[in-house]
């Protein structure tokens, strides 16, 4: 009779399957260490609405009356298949072809989340497809579910949007002006923008950061950056690197004409690196050095009422329009 009843709910199963397209059950999560039945009935919606990559999931109502004639307690009986006698028991169900189990409990505050995907045909986590994080809550761990699911093969790859995040500036020069992190990444945005980049600037990508405690980025873990891509919904992220800017003045005495004359001179090198949101993978770099003679800018232009300041801010123009194209072409590879 056992067998009857699970062969009549099987057969249901796939006549209402997508003929066609693998099919994958939802287990219930098994929460452990003080996480609520709300908190895991969210979970589980979260799980159920991710999966994609071509697979049809079955209802959790339908899983939940099979796992049932088969002698598991709802369905968070599936996470213990490590045991031989579970394996086996988990096997039985031969109408789809995977099942994705998880566990979720409280480290203090935190929660840590385990995802495995199960073999169907023999109840046996699939080797290589066992994923686990860490997050401070469900809303953190909804915005890194998709590239989890992607770790072990339940979604697409991430579709391109072909948008760019500017970053704030690391800025490792030795004394920088107040002016330079914003002039810079004021230009550069206004370059990228005015040469039809799609493009986040610092306006949008910094509170976003913040809110999330996203501090900088230059040595981040790279697990972080398919997080930061998630938030900001970009593909790739726009970090400059200052490692020197300076200018120097120079008094020189002239005894022909008997004057003294200000000589300036702006250093500025540094790189640009193109990272991937996704993988935190360096997509390109486009290292800068220069070395600006700004007598040679008083002789162009009236600037006998400028300040150090404006020296500096036209020098840092200057090497965005020399750069600037190199940058366009790198984010167009």
């Amino acid at each position: 009779m056992f067998g009857k009843w699970v062969a009549i709910v099987f057969a249901c199963l796939m006549v209402a399957g997508v003929r066609g397209a693998d099919r994958i059950a939802v287990a219930e999560p098994a929460g452990k260490s003080g996480v609520t039945p709300q908190e895991i009935e969210t979970l589980w919606g979260m799980l159920e609405s991710s999966v994609d990559g071509g697979y049809e999931v079955v209802s959790r109502g339908a899983l939940k009356q099979i796992l049932a004639e088969i002698g598991f307690a709802e369905n968070s009986g599936l996470t213990g298949t490590d045991s031989p006698k579970q394996s086996a028991r988990s096997g039985e169900i031969k109408t789809v072809k995977y099942i994705l189990v998880s566990t979720v409990g409280k480290l203090g505050t935190r929660l840590n989340l385990s995802l495995s995907l199960i073999d169907a045909s023999t109840g046996e986590v699939i080797p290589g497809r066992k994923v686990t994080d860490t997050v401070d809550s469900l809303d953190e761990f909804s915005s890194r579910l998709p590239g989890l699911l992607q770790e072990i093969g339940l979604a697409d790859a991430a579709r391109t949007r072909g948008i760019y995040a500017m970053l704030a500036p690391v800025i490792t020069a030795k004394n920088p002006p107040s002016y330079l992190a914003e002039t810079f990444s004021s230009g550069m945005e206004k370059y990228l923008l005015d040469n039809k980049i799609r493009l986040r600037g610092l306006t949008v990508v910094d509170p976003i950061l913040r809110r999330n405690g996203i501090g900088p980025l230059d040595a981040a873990e790279p697990t972080l950056f398919a997080r930061v891509g998630e938030l900001l919904k970009v593909d790739n992220l726009v970090m400059t690197r200052i490692n020197r800017f300076s200018v120097t003045e120079k008094r020189e005495y002239i005894a022909a004409s008997k004057r003294e004359v200000l000589h300036r001179i702006c250093d500025f090198d540094g790189e640009i690196r193109i990272l991937s949101a996704g993988t935190g993978e360096t997509v390109a770099v486009i290292p800068f050095r220069q070395k600006l003679d700004l007598d040679d800018v008083d002789a162009k232009i009236d600037t006998d009422d400028w300040t150090p300041e404006d020296y500096g801010k036209f020098a840092i123009g200057n090497l965005i329009s020399l750069i600037g194209a190199d940058v366009v072409r790198s984010i167009g590879k």
